[in-house]
């Protein structure tokens, strides 16, 4: 990147780097209908410097459409709507290229016999009511292009991520701890510590002593004299802590053995497969490996191959944390774990290597880039398998929860996911009831609204013949729907910039392919300032 770049992207370099720059650079972003949720959408994505973005739409701009929308101008009345807003939207960001079509997404859908059109997407984005939005929905998810719908109604919003398979390598995880191989170090670790003869150093080489090779000594002393266990109940980590202070000459002086007891909990890690990443490396068994394998899934079949290798342990990242320590000692530290992390990184890339000729897809297809960062975050990897479905029965269940199945600890819960799925259900037929009257409900269609709702929603959520059909609508459910008819604007500023927020931000997960997306619901009710999230099997 240039310097410019790097200074005007400082702030977001810090949270994705340059690899998730880079991506998202190379990004190109549907809009599917102009809105003012659409537009907040955009601008949040331009401005951090995504790559491409198209405008969809056919119609013209109105007064309605002034009133609010930031990225119109009284000048603009009358004219394409599209182009309007992405003349206005590219002042954001000259690195930004901006697209409009003037057509309507049942044009684009008619034409385009072959449905090439999309592939040139990484994600599509609908805002609001759409015709024929059951259609794109299948179309995408039969090319795995991810699709956000983002809704709001009065005071209410919703966002759904339609995506067939989510895989994420750099999640971000704010619960990630640093892989020290305390209880099972390698050779070369071993040999350090053993290389540290405490009884013979210094007061001040005693006093610089890394608490790594404290704790790898004091563990050794413990399963000697403990069947060869660690401390694993509380007790005897109480024990372990006071070993340690022990080995100390002075607790109150050296900072090293201050820093190692508060930093016990790294001695008690155990070096394991996590549970999750043995999941994924069992389900590679029933996934075909072939040219169109994606590289998570070929990186994960390589996992396999390596942990066979490695005695079952995982890459090492080869990071550390700060620790006190003089400067000969952190820096012999450091290099014997980045030379263990690029010695596994090594035999991981034989095992890519290997999966990539037995296929017949060119190694150089694959960054090594990439697998430096796989082999760094193998502890945290996140797959989720999304629905194409907008509502199901499980969700509908939540609506009407049975007072007599639940106890006093989880009332307050059920009623309030009761509350979000009422609000989340009341959008969807207010564009159901848009689908077939082509004009928004007003309070004084609450009868022919209730009727749509049981029709199209309740019904569309019923996929067992054995089920009985839900009816009876609930206060609750009814209190949303009148309130949702009495404030029937699709354009609220304050909901349409927090929803454009939630919306861009997800985006971003899913552009620079960085952090845990959503999955797959989210809901927010701008009365309550509350929200919740669902996943729709």
């Amino acid at each position: 990147m240039t310097v410019d770049k790097e200074a005007q992207y400082d702030r977001q370099l810090r949270l994705w780097a340059t690899s998730g720059q880079s991506n998202l650079e190379n990004s190109h972003i549907a809009l599917i209908n102009v809105s003012a949720t659409g537009c907040e959408v955009l601008k949040n994505l331009i401005l951090p410097g995504i790559g491409k973005y198209t405008v969809i739409d056919d119609r013209v701009v109105t007064q309605e459409h002034l009133s609010s929308n930031f990225f119109l101008r009284l000048k603009d009345m009358g004219k394409k709507l599209a182009h309007c807003v992405k003349t206005n939207l590219n002042e954001l960001n000259a690195d930004v290229e901006g697209f409009s079509i003037e057509k309507s997404l049942e044009q684009i859908l008619e034409y385009d016999i072959e449905y090439k059109f999309w592939d040139q997407f990484h994600c599509v984005i609908v805002s609001n009511y759409t015709p024929k939005l059951k259609n794109l929905i299948a179309l995408l998810w039969d090319k795995h292009i991810p699709l956000l719908v983002v809704n709001t109604v009065g005071f209410y919003g919703s966002l759904n991520l339609i995506a067939n398979e989510t895989t994420v390598i750099e999640t971000h995880d704010p619960s990630k701890l640093f892989d020290l191989r305390i209880d099972q170090p390698w050779p070369e670790l071993q040999q350090y510590a053993d290389s540290f003869r405490m009884d013979e150093l210094s007061d001040q080489d005693h006093a610089h002593v890394p608490y790594i090779v404290i704790f790898i000594k004091a563990l050794q002393f413990w399963k000697l004299n403990h069947e060869g266990r660690p401390p694993s109940t509380y007790n005897e980590k109480k024990s372990f802590k006071s070993l340690v202070e022990s080995m100390s000459r002075n607790i109150n002086l050296e900072t090293n053995f201050i820093e190692a007891l508060q930093s016990c909990h790294r001695a008690f890690q155990k070096t394991e497969l996590p549970q999750s990443i043995q999941a994924l490396v069992e389900a590679i068994d029933s996934r075909p490996i072939d040219v169109k394998t994606s590289i998570f899934w070929i990186y994960i079949a390589a996992l396999r191959e390596f942990l066979i290798l490695n005695n079952n342990i995982l890459p090492l990242p080869g990071k550390l944390p700060d620790m006190a320590s003089d400067t000969k000692n952190y820096t012999t530290l450091s290099r014997l774990y980045r030379d263990k992390a690029i010695k596994d990184q090594q035999l991981f890339t034989q095992q890519v290597y290997k999966i990539l000729d037995q296929i017949g897809k060119p190694r150089d297809s694959i960054n090594p880039e990439s697998i430096a960062t796989f082999c760094k975050n193998t502890h945290l990897l996140f797959v989720t398998t999304g629905s194409k479905n907008l509502v199901n029965d499980s969700l509908l269940a939540n609506l009407n929860p049975s007072s007599d199945l639940l106890d006093s600890s989880t009332t307050t819960t059920a009623t309030t996911e009761s509350g979000m799925i009422s609000i989340y259900v009341a959008i969807l037929t207010f564009n159901a009831y848009i689908e077939q009257y082509k004009a928004p409900p007003t309070i004084d269609d609450l009868h022919e609204f209730i009727s749509i709702y049981r029709s199209k929603i309740l019904k569309s959520g019923t996929t067992d013949s054995a089920t009985p059909p839900r009816t009876q609508i609930q206060p609750s459910t009814l209190d949303v729907f009148k309130e949702i008819l009495m404030h029937n604007s699709t354009n609220y500023p304050n909901l349409s910039s927090l929803m454009g927020g939630v919306a861009s931000q997800e985006i971003l997960k899913l552009t620079t392919a960085q952090y845990i997306p959503l999955d797959n619901l989210f809901i927010f009710d701008g009365i309550k300032s509350t929200s919740e999230r669902f996943k729709i099997q």
